[in-house]
């Protein structure tokens, strides 16, 4: 990977982590979280379809997580290989 490529994946992990630091997103995952898993629970023993659509939820949410650690993941392997770059 180029130099130029590099710094785009670091500028794009650094920005990931910034909106995943970020106290209104924060707040946002951990609530939809929260109210997922205790509607997850509270229902009916029959209501099995809206168990699996709260299910879903929950795992469209951990996906979308799961993107931005990726691309913060990322991001350090392309730190590490433009510094390894600089250093010759």
């Amino acid at each position: 990977m180029a130099g130029a490529n590099w710094r785009d994946e670091i500028d794009r992990a650094a920005k990931a982590e910034a909106f995943l630091r970020e106290p209104l997103v924060v707040e946002a995952f951990e609530k939809l979280e929260a109210d997922f898993i205790d509607t997850w629970k509270n229902t009916a023993v029959a209501d099995t379809e809206n168990r699996e659509r709260i299910f879903h939820l929950l795992q469209a949410l951990n996906a979308l997580r799961g993107h931005f650690k990726t691309v913060i993941e990322s991001g350090k392997i392309a730190q590490v290989n433009f510094d390894n770059q600089q250093r010759g």
